[in-house]
């Protein structure tokens, strides 16, 4: 396990400012027809774009003949929700789980606000209701801009297991920097990192487990990847590594991985596959995993 944290601490890490990637863009002339290809050069000044296209090779193309692009909303949101039962002889299962994101943008700040909540029950001939899976998550950030490629944030973070024995409840506090490597109408790279202050506690096995009820200082690095190569895909990333000093260093990880499937270019619904594995040193049992399926839609 300490192997894979350092390996997702080094992937945090391994992506440095020196990375450099073609942006490839779609551009709509004024008759209604589409261009696409890699982005060479983009001129504010006069309003000129030259793209590289795949047949045509290098093209100049004017304001006037691009047509006005469309404002982005500030505000966006998603909602996405997923439901299984089953029921075979007498044996009964439910899964549920829920997703929300909204996220308001300007050229100066940004904030966002995401919760997640998955639940498994099960019930087998004959037996007593079993709860194999309740977690959850909420998380609120706050970023500043300070320059071209820098940015301050605060953030708190809150992640629920019910299941746990030790650790029930998990808060975060995260401040510092934040630098966006990447910026384009397909990619968002960020990273950041900064001092933190964790606290964890609940659960039947707390009062005999040293870490529980009590908080530790420490620092945060986490990698946020966003990336849409084609209009109806789309991908997340996050590694968020936490390392606390409490009777030596501590560590905690958490990888968030998301696919979302847009059937039509302009479609507002979706369905996504979701990853999380969660890693808390300090927490019984230390490792927890879920994959989710769900369908939802952006407003």
């Amino acid at each position: 396990m300490h192997r894979f944290l350092a390996t997702a601490g080094l992937l945090s890490l391994g992506l440095a400012p020196g990375v450099s990637w073609a942006e490839t863009i779609s551009l709509t002339l004024r008759n209604g027809d589409s261009l696409h290809g890699e982005l060479i050069e983009r001129n504010p000044e006069n309003g000129t774009t030259v793209l590289n296209h795949p047949q045509l090779g290098r093209l100049e193309l004017t304001a006037e003949q691009l047509k006005p692009a469309t404002s982005k909303p500030l505000w966006t949101s998603s909602l996405s929700a997923g439901v299984i039962g089953n029921e075979k002889d007498g044996d009964n299962s439910l899964s549920v789980s829920f997703t929300g994101k909204t996220r308001y943008k300007d050229d100066q700040q940004k904030l966002s606000l995401s919760g997640s909540f998955n639940t498994s029950k099960s019930k087998d001939s004959g037996e007593s209701l079993s709860i194999d899976t309740e977690k959850g998550s909420a998380e609120l950030r706050y970023d500043k801009s300070i320059g071209s490629n820098l940015d301050l944030f605060a953030l708190s973070g809150y992640q629920y297991n019910g299941t746990n024995d030790s650790g029930v409840n998990t808060v975060l506090g995260n401040i510092g920097v934040a630098f966006p490597l990447l910026k384009s109408e397909t990619t968002e790279l960020t990273m950041s990192i900064g001092p933190s202050l964790q606290w964890s506690g609940g659960g039947i096995s707390c009062t005999s487990d040293r870490f529980c009820g009590n908080s530790y200082g420490g620092a945060t690095l986490t990698a946020d990847l966003k990336w849409k190569p084609w209009p109806t895909l789309q991908f997340g990333l996050q590694n968020q590594f936490t390392s606390v000093w409490a009777n030596g260093i501590q560590p905690a990880n958490t990888l968030t991985a998301e696919v979302r499937y847009y059937p039509a270019r302009n479609s507002k619904l979706f369905t996504t596959l979701r990853v999380q594995s969660i890693y808390q040193s300090m927490n019984t049992p230390e490792l927890n995993n879920t994959i989710t399926a769900q369908v939802g839609a952006d407003f």
